[in-house]
């Protein structure tokens, strides 16, 4: 008896399911990736920021120009790093130490307040490290470089339309090949 009544509600509880009349939705004739840039506008970032890896702690900033629409955001960036401890020393082991870096930006808007816009997004990039030894003080050496992913949240106050000012977190790692003195955690403001 009791399988019975279990099996009785189960097929209560899925009726209304079965039941209803599939809702007519009218199709967007323009197709879904034109309907993805609808209400798309140019978009661009001066930004600074900063990274914390280990006991290091190094000073950089960078430029961004792309598209965002309502619900996404994809940029190419170029930015640079200074490092404050060459190499992880005290200027024993280099005298200089600065990174490159290009790559793209894919962010996906899951939440919208008011004038706060809030981003997860993820820094595809390649990097390039640069080293001035004490043995060249003339020239660079160019140490590791390699595939650099990002995964950060940013959040977006927009003061006009074409101003806003950004702040962000993101975690970094050299995805190949692995450097682990560059992985760390960091925060970024944007000024523009």
């Amino acid at each position: 008896m009791r399988r019975f009544l279990a099996v009785f509600m189960m097929l209560v509880m899925l009726f209304p399911v079965f039941s209803a009349e599939p809702e007519e939705r009218e199709l967007d004739p323009k197709g879904w990736w034109a309907a993805l840039w609808d209400g798309a506008q140019i978009t661009y970032d001066l930004y600074g920021r900063s990274v914390l890896m280990g006991d290091d702690l190094n000073f950089g900033g960078g430029l961004s120009i792309g598209v965002e629409t309502p619900s996404f955001i994809f940029s190419a960036y170029g930015q640079g790093d200074y490092f404050l401890f060459p190499l992880g020393t005290k200027g024993t082991a280099a005298a200089l130490e600065f990174d490159i870096e290009a790559g793209i930006t894919l962010g996906w808007k899951f939440l919208k307040f008011w004038a706060f816009d809030t981003y997860v997004a993820c820094d595809i990039g390649y990097y390039m490290q640069f080293v001035q030894t004490h043995y060249q003080p003339d020239g660079y050496t160019m140490g590791f470089n390699g595939i650099m992913l990002r995964p950060k949240l940013m959040t977006e106050l927009n003061i006009g339309k074409w101003y806003g000012i950004s702040v962000g977190v993101f975690y970094q790692f050299p995805l190949y090949p692995a450097y682990e003195r560059y992985k760390g955690v960091g925060i970024m403001v944007s000024i523009l």
